[in-house]
């Protein structure tokens, strides 16, 4: 059929691209950090054991760059890492712009916890997910509420951690 319109389906991020991309930015991240960690100068993490403090980050970031390698040679040899040849990352635009809007409500709560402090990111973390969910039930909202003050006395009060 030469004039046939795409369907909905064909126009969604598809596995494969999405865990390629990601394959390739967690090698970079990791080589990136086990540079940073080339850098750490303090004694052994296990005084013990006589291993620099850098050897057991960069030992777990070499074993992650290792699975995301395995990953993208899996993807550029057979085309697919287990069944996902054919799927999409979302099933449709509805939930490609809700998980895109919740990447947003992170990086504008980690700013929040970065520049104001912890406590406003998480009044604010509960309800703005809500928002980007397209949650409108108020009872949930209250609910996030009130259990993110219960987890925060808990924190205080019973175990005694101070945030910042």
């Amino acid at each position: 059929m030469p004039f046939a319109v795409p369907s909905k389906a064909s126009n969604m991020l598809t596995q494969r691209l999405a865990n390629i991309v990601f394959a390739i930015v967690v090698v970079v991240a990791c080589g990136y950090f086990g540079v940073l960690a080339e850098g750490f100068e303090t004694t052994g993490l296990l005084a013990s054991s006589g291993l620099p403090s850098k050897f057991f980050p960069q030992l777990m970031l070499g074993f992650t760059a290792l699975c995301a390698a395995v990953v993208g040679v899996l993807y550029a040899l057979r085309g697919s890492a287990g069944n996902d040849a054919r799927r999409t990352v979302f099933r449709d635009a509805g939930d490609a712009r809700r998980g895109l809007l919740m990447l947003a409500v992170a990086v504008l709560c980690y700013l929040v916890w970065f520049s104001v402090g912890f406590l406003p990111m998480a009044v604010l973390l509960g309800p703005v997910s809500l928002l980007a969910m397209g949650i409108r039930s108020i009872r949930i909202y209250v609910t996030v509420l009130v259990l993110t003050g219960l987890v925060y006395a808990v924190f205080t009060q019973f175990l005694g951690v101070q945030f910042t």
